[in-house]
């Protein structure tokens, strides 16, 4: 310990100043986007759900959330000056979304509404009519309704697949279409509260991959507070092999119970920097990298996010800088070297966490884990990053894309029976626990094709345990069904005859007078998913919103209840008698089987 003491803290000084002068250039960086030129969407204090860039399934947050308390129907604003750019609308994803354009050159999205207001609302009710349809994707090539800082655009709510109320919050680069940090522009929320590391884990490279070596946990067992850095107590013994890092980070934003997203990652070895990861902004399609920046298979199976400061040979994400060697430390060449490791986490605000590792080369080992992992790829087939690769067995054809993968894998391909639900044999393509980036093609021969029901058969998915097999998509084409893979496990083929379903679920709300009078609906398809619906009263096109989440359309009452019951009541001779309508539901999923159901429902 006393010579980690006299070795480090020279170096520790230089690293806080270091460190401390990357703080002060990255706010100068703030300084070349527009101060206080957009406001917050909401009334209330900014209070971050998700901060920009937070880890999500199989995505990088592309946005923040604003909180809403888990209620809807909050006003939602312009935050700033703009014209309506794009209008979309669909059952899952932003749901309700709306986009503006803003005459310096950024563009801003509100996803996740309830309903839109005044003008707007009233341009897509009419459009939604007229196309006779809910789900839209409209973008305006020149100006179209014009907004101004501040106007009320509409409500908030829990669309799409939002799962709790909440605003969804972008700021874009109108022309790249690049995903802005909102922080660069002014709006970041108070924060005093430090980042923190919980544990580190070094990675010992084998061959193509990486195998954990050793999870360091942060405690004041294991370290002490010297000059705001954390110093590990002992020395860290390695082998003169090539090492990569992880850590388990988090912020802290509105208190220290609500672990965010870090907004900066660095590693220094002996006062180089090696690799840094800085979430100011992104493309949209390079979301899906967060695969690759974590430890996905400890993910898999662990469900704790180890962000990996060292990049795989496929990743190609463009928040990184690293030297020549992607933020791994090849001490191979260095028998008996000792120095220092700095981990340094931050948020936009300037707060600060600190670790420093001294550590020492030894003599070259027998490394078990190393000899059990080159048995475990013995005669194992390797598909490389950057190559297409064609995988085949007996009825079975992959087309891998040159960008599936993130690093060099060796695979393994197994052929088994299929069950009896199955129209072919099951394959099962290595493991789920190694991601994908870029879909690959798949084609499976059937084993046996029902007379007529060819159109009918359908890609089947595995992840080989826990989970059943769910639709792939695909379609039969020449003898086999093709289509996309979009991860590793088990596929074969199944067939999908059984139709959609349709429940009324309520008339209206008669103990509240206040609330929208509304029909519900749940609907629910078995296997390949609802493709498309409509309702129709008395023959008459109706709105109905199809919430995907909750498997469920609802109409509610607009000007062609009022005026379907108004005809009915025209046409009977006693205005007195109850009036009736037909109203007609029809659904299809994407196998082509359909459903159409009649409700006979009192409108008075």
């Amino acid at each position: 310990m006393g010579q980690a003491k006299t070795y480090g803290l020279g170096f520790l000084k230089k690293a806080f100043f270091l460190y401390a002068f990357v703080c002060y250039t990255s706010l100068l960086f703030a300084q070349k986007y527009p101060q206080d030129y957009f406001r917050y969407p909401l009334d209330s204090l900014p209070n971050l759900v998700s901060p920009f860039g937070g880890l999500r399934d199989n995505h990088f947050h592309s946005g923040i959330d604003l909180r809403t308390n888990g209620r809807e129907g909050l006003p939602v604003y312009a935050a700033a000056d703009g014209y309506i750019s794009r209008i979309k609308i669909q059952k899952s994803g932003y749901g309700k979304a709306l986009y503006i354009e803003h005459p310096n050159g950024y563009s801003t999205v509100y996803g996740h509404l309830q309903q839109y207001h005044g003008a707007i609302a009233e341009w897509i009710h009419r459009y939604q009519y007229i196309n006779k349809t809910f789900e839209f994707d409209k973008i305006f090539m020149k100006p179209f309704l014009k907004v101004k800082k501040g106007d009320t655009i509409g409500w908030s709510g829990n669309s799409g697949g939002s799962t709790g109320p909440h605003l969804h919050y972008e700021i874009r680069d109108t022309k790249t279409e690049k995903i802005m940090n909102p922080a660069l522009f002014g709006l970041i929320p108070y924060d005093t509260l430090d980042p923190i590391i919980n544990k580190i884990h070094v990675y010992k490279f084998v061959a193509e991959g990486e195998l954990l070596k050793k999870q360091l946990t942060v405690n004041k067992r294991n370290f002490t507070l010297i000059d705001s850095i954390w110093l590990y107590k002992d020395t860290l013994e390695l082998d003169p092999e090539i090492y990569g890092f992880g850590l388990e980070a988090y912020d802290f934003i509105h208190n220290a119970k609500d672990e965010k997203g870090i907004y900066e990652i660095s590693l220094l070895l002996n006062q180089q920097t090696k690799f840094t990861h800085t979430l100011n902004q992104f493309a949209f399609d390079e979301s899906k990298y967060i695969n690759a920046h974590i430890d996905f298979p400890y993910y898999k199976i662990e469900k704790l996010r180890i962000q990996k400061c060292f990049i795989d040979d496929g990743n190609a994400f463009s928040t990184y800088k690293t030297d020549a060697d992607k933020g791994r430390l090849n001490l191979a060449l260095k028998k008996n070297n000792t120095g220092n490791i700095v981990f340094a986490v931050k948020d936009f605000n300037g707060n600060a966490f600190y670790i420093q590792l001294c550590y020492k080369i030894g003599e070259s080992n027998l490394d078990q884990a190393r000899v059990d992992y080159e048995k475990s790829i013995a005669g194992k087939r390797m598909l490389i990053p950057g190559k297409a690769k064609v995988v085949e067995a007996n009825g079975l054809l992959i087309t891998m894309d040159p960008k599936s993968i993130y690093d060099t894998v060796f695979y393994e391909l197994e052929t088994l029976f299929g069950d009896k639900n199955s129209f072919s044999r099951e394959y099962v393509f290595h493991t789920p626990n190694v991601p994908i980036h870029a879909t690959f093609d798949i084609a499976i021969e059937p084993t046996f094709v029902p007379a007529g029901l060819e159109k009918k058969l359908v890609l089947a998915y595995s992840n080989g345990k826990s989970d059943r097999f769910r639709s792939a998509g695909g379609s039969f084409e020449n003898g086999v069904v093709k289509g996309k893979g979009a991860n590793f496990g088990n596929y074969c083929i199944m067939l999908d005859t059984v139709a959609p379903t349709v429940k009324w679920m309520r008339y209206k709300n008669e103990d509240n007078p206040y609330d929208t009078l509304r029909w519900d609906f749940e609907i629910k398809d078995n296997f390949t998913g609802i493709s498309s619906y409509a309702a129709y009263l008395n023959d008459h096109w109706i709105l109905v919103d199809y919430d995907l989440k909750n498997q469920q359309l609802t109409y509610k009452f607009d000007e062609m209840y009022y005026l379907v019951r108004q005809s009915i009541v025209l046409n009977q001779m006693d205005s007195s008698l109850p009036v009736y309508a037909d109203l007609k539901i029809l659904l299809e999923d994407a196998k082509g089987n359909k459903q159409e159901k009649h409700f006979n429902l009192l409108l008075k």
